[in-house]
């Protein structure tokens, strides 16, 4: 599997900064573009990195261990 460095970056800012819009507005990416990207990653992976509600954006548990993977990348 070749996991694009652009989508590790992403999930690292998104996992940083927990939320979209920040982690867009740090990216200068539209909000959009960084979901799709998320959400591309998640269904190459097979796992769910981030879950997404009304108060915001927290990781999963396989997120926090997936994250350590990207920033090792």
């Amino acid at each position: 599997m070749m996991i694009e460095l652009r989508r590790l970056r992403y999930l690292v800012t998104l996992a940083m900064r927990l939320s979209y819009a920040r982690a867009a507005e740090d990216l200068g990416i539209t909000q959009s573009a960084l979901s799709r990207a998320i959400q591309s990653l998640e269904r190459e992976i097979g796992m769910r990195l981030f879950d997404r509600d009304q108060s915001g954006v927290s990781l999963t548990e396989e997120g926090t261990l997936f994250l350590d993977h990207a920033r090792e990348i």
